[in-house]
């Protein structure tokens, strides 16, 4: 009787949380798309909002994005984010950007100073110290000042209004595939905003440390839920990408149960946030960002969160930040996919595609397929263009009709009786033009695996 009074419970609470969180229910369809097929008009649910402590950080990141463009920035205190010391602008600055931040962070830190050394004499402050020690009046620490002053405290944030701009159009391509993606996931909506955080949807984007892609994916994590080879990186296919995404969002939160910190673990990593919890006994997130100390845990891990709301903010409500803004147009095409091994070059100019929009359509694939030095992996779903191949309105159907006419001589399946070289199982082949010491001339130039 007790056990299935629990099961009962357990049931009810999942309901609940269900309910809670916006995940679907079995045979539910929370997340319908608009009569226009557009986007959806975003209505963060409960927890995706902060409490009053880390409200002023979504403030500030409104800010960055609409305020301050990328030839601009502040110079604010790393803890309390709201805290702006002076707004640089480079636009007319002769000097070094780099140089003009490295002078004026010492000078706050000798006002800081001063400041601590004055702050039982108010009176004899300057005015730009009695600004400093104003903004400091609600923060009740010992030597708050002197703290301030550190090297870690003074940061720069650069503008980002110009690049938010940029990706407001180019998530107009993006978006509303990204949404049905999640929303077979059975994830909150709000979370495609994240390549605003990311990326601004620059497909592009690569950073310092390997990251790649509008989702910004590290290859370590990456590779648990999408191909990478020489021939073929998926964390470019921002469709591709997306599917990732969701997956490890999904799997952040069943771990975490909370979406602050599965969002947050994006960025620091899913059992950097379990750590986290653990170490602080406090599932909220502003009690982490308070009291969580960890190298790794920096500025970025516990702005994370509050960088995704200001997106939200800021996207739902871009014609009041910008006035009226233009959206790029959702791609159009249709997926084939490949049964062999395949030369681009060749198979472009046989169907007759559009080689830029493929291209464009299709940013996963690597230079070397494009140039020719490796093929096409066997499988791959190639986008096409719809006015591009053997009709106007093409789809997979005519496509694999076209393809069946290319001579077998640029397809790998009918090239068996060559003798292949096997690095793995997943990549794409490519042309060995350089001859190994135990080869002969007559096998030089042969299709090797490149994985």
């Amino acid at each position: 009787m007790i056990c299935w009074r629990l099961i009962l419970f357990s049931l009810i609470v999942v309901l609940a949380e269900c309910l809670a969180w916006g995940l679907p229910l079995r045979g539910t369809d929370p997340f319908a798309l608009s009569p226009e097929g557009g986007f959806l008009n975003l209505n963060p649910p409960l927890k995706f909002q902060v409490d009053a402590r880390m409200q002023k950080n979504v403030s500030f990141w409104v800010r960055i994005y609409t305020e301050f463009a990328s030839n601009q920035g502040l110079i604010h205190d790393s803890k309390y984010i709201d805290h702006v010391y002076e707004i640089l602008d480079f636009q007319n600055e002769t000097r070094s950007s780099s140089k003009v931040i490295k002078i004026q962070k010492k000078k706050w830190k000798e006002v800081l100073l001063s400041v601590h050394r004055k702050q039982e004499h108010p009176d004899k402050m300057t005015d730009e110290e009695k600004r400093v020690f104003e903004l400091f009046h609600d923060v009740n620490e010992p030597n708050k000042f002197l703290n301030a002053a550190h090297r870690k405290r003074l940061r720069f944030q650069l503008g980002q209004k110009d690049r938010f701009l940029d990706g407001l159009f180019q998530s107009g391509r993006f978006l509303p595939m990204m949404e049905v993606i999640f929303k077979k996931e059975g994830l909150p909506l709000e979370l495609t905003r994240l390549p605003f955080v990311e990326s601004s949807f620059n497909i592009k984007a690569r950073s310092k440390v390997g990251a790649s892609g509008i989702w910004q994916f590290m290859r370590s994590t990456a590779k648990l839920f999408i191909k990478l080879t020489p021939a073929l990186d998926e964390r470019n296919d921002p469709i591709r990408a997306t599917e990732a995404a969701a997956k490890l969002l999904r799997v952040n939160y069943e771990s975490l149960q909370s979406w602050p910190l599965a969002v947050t673990a994006y960025n620091h990593g899913r059992k950097g946030m379990m750590r986290a919890v653990r170490k602080v006994g406090s599932e909220e997130l502003s009690d982490l960002v308070s009291d969580y100390h960890s190298r790794s845990f920096g500025f970025a891990s516990s702005n994370f969160f509050t960088e995704l709301l200001a997106a939200i903010e800021v996207e739902k409500n871009a014609d009041k930040y910008f006035g009226k803004i233009e959206r790029g147009a959702l791609i159009d095409f249709y997926e084939a996919e490949l049964p062999d091994f395949i030369d681009f070059q060749p198979l472009a100019q046989e169907m007759g595609l559009d080689v830029k929009a493929v291209k464009e359509l299709n940013p996963g694939l690597s230079e070397a397929v494009y140039s020719g030095a490796l093929l096409i992996p066997r499988g791959y779903k190639l986008r096409v263009p719809r006015h591009s191949g053997p009709g106007k309105e093409s789809g997979e159907a005519d496509f694999q009709l076209g393809y069946s006419k290319i001579p077998l001589k640029y397809k790998l399946a009918a090239q068996r009786s060559l003798n292949f070289e096997n690095y793995g199982t997943s990549g794409g082949f490519v042309k060995k033009a350089k001859k190994s010491r135990k080869s002969s001339s007559k096998r030089k130039g042969r299709l090797v695996r490149a994985d």
